[in-house]
């Protein structure tokens, strides 16, 4: 009995370490495990029934991938899918493209980086609420938009920006694009400061052009930085929701893809069909995911 508790002893005193990181990973690895794969499984398994609230009184059947195959036939889902990939193409190039450039000017900056970078992050905490009632008050349909104010006092005509088909989806994206890229900028940032400065005093031996240094040198070994900023705007332009939803909702011409499935879970009480769209989406988000690996093992420059 003594020589087996020494050995327990021993045991933990060995290993005090791994049991202790293991046990505070427990945590978020349990709660993981609840809140995600076990939501993630059974959602799975709602989507191969006919779950519909108003139905429900008559129980729920198995009708396999009938979802899916609607959801490939739903002309309406796959426009929401095509707003959606014109908003994360529009994001993805104006935010990064944004981003970078605010980040190569700091990074030139003697003094006063820490100023610059503070203001140009503010858009980041401010909610996506607030943001979208600033969109409304500046293109508001009605003649009280601020737009239609400055047309009408140019001797215009007021124009229904969030409603009319050929600027409904522009309207939306115009102040997400050119105040979206402060976490895409605070990224470049540090993979710039990253770059070892030798690498800068050996280039300048050579050449003085800033361009072919910024083309042989900063662009090559922030292609990391690029690969990570491209995915983060590739899903968050695939989940886009909090525009449509707060702004146009029921608009066919600014409908995403994820306010199309909200739309069908708690407006038409599809379930089902809502859970088959999720898996959809994801399928999309993980596959993009899984090409961008395989294309960043080609084109990544660490040193």
């Amino acid at each position: 009995m003594k020589k087996n508790r020494t050995f327990k002893k021993s045991f933990y005193a060995k290993y005090k370490r791994e049991i202790e990181c293991y046990g505070l990973l427990a945590i978020p690895i349990i709660l993981f495990a609840m809140f995600f794969l076990y939501g993630f499984f059974r959602g799975f398994v709602l989507s191969l029934t006919d779950f519909h609230l108003d139905y429900l009184h008559e129980g729920v059947r198995f009708v396999w991938f009938r979802n899916y195959g609607q959801a490939f036939r739903d002309k309406f889902f796959w426009k929401a899918m095509g707003n959606t990939v014109i908003w994360t193409v529009v994001m993805l190039v104006g935010n990064n493209g944004f981003g970078l450039m605010m980040a190569l000017l700091i990074k030139r900056l003697h003094k006063g980086r820490g100023f610059f970078l503070a203001g140009l992050y503010w858009p980041c905490l401010v909610s996506a609420a607030v943001g979208m009632q600033i969109t409304l008050f500046l293109f508001n349909p009605t003649d009280a938009g601020i737009l239609n104010v400055i047309a009408k006092a140019l001797g215009g005509k007021a124009r229904g920006w969030l409603i009319d088909k050929q600027t409904a989806l522009l309207s939306l994206m115009i102040l997400p694009f050119l105040t979206g890229f402060s976490m895409k900028m605070m990224i470049f940032y540090s993979g710039l400061l990253s770059i070892p400065k030798a690498y800068y005093e050996a280039a300048s031996l050579e050449t003085n052009s800033r361009a072919q240094i910024a083309f042989k040198i900063t662009f090559p070994l922030l292609t990391p930085v690029f690969f990570f900023n491209i995915l983060l705007s590739v899903i968050e332009g695939l989940r886009v929701i909090a525009p449509m939803q707060l702004i146009t909702p029921d608009n066919d011409y600014t409908m995403s893809g994820v306010y199309y499935l909200y739309r069908s879970a708690f407006k038409y009480q599809n379930f089902a069909y809502a859970f088959a769209l999720g898996f959809i989406l994801f399928v999309i988000i993980i596959s993009l995911s899984l090409l961008q690996e395989k294309l960043k093992k080609d084109a990544v420059v660490y040193e």
